[in-house]
């Protein structure tokens, strides 16, 4: 028997799931809920949080206690921003400087496992293995 099947989701995909769904494609929805193990980068819920802080997400709940309920809610793993991550980060060909993403794509690769993102900027790299999310 092979190894689990394992995803690695960008920060808007894991707001989409929890707030957007709709914003998702069919496909990607269903690869969500097939998929044995999701799993988030910590820097994602850092970036959900400013992102809330900053009105780009709109509920009633304050930054922390949003976060904490959407992290109960889903059994996703949590990959740990680590430092060959952040080297990773650095040395990774980008056409772009956006420090989440260069964050989460190092993730994918030392992680070795595909980003479901919609974020054109990922989509396009040529280096990381990607699932178009919308």
């Amino acid at each position: 028997m092979g190894r689990p099947s394992l995803i690695l989701i960008d920060t808007h995909v894991w707001i989409w799931f929890h707030s957007a769904p709709e914003r998702m494609s069919f496909a990607t929805r269903n690869r969500l809920e097939s998929e044995d193990r999701v799993a988030i980068s910590s820097i994602s819920i850092y970036e959900t949080m400013v992102a809330i802080e900053k009105g780009r997400i709109t509920s009633g709940f304050q930054p922390e206690p949003l976060v904490r309920r959407w992290l109960k809610s889903a059994s996703f793993i949590r990959f740990p921003v680590t430092e060959e991550i952040v080297i990773q980060s650095r040395i990774l060909k980008f056409q772009h400087a956006d420090p989440f993403d260069r964050l989460i794509a190092g993730t994918a690769v030392h992680e070795n496992v595909p980003l479901v993102t919609a974020d054109r900027n990922l989509l396009e790299l040529n280096w990381l293995e990607t699932i178009e999310a919308q």
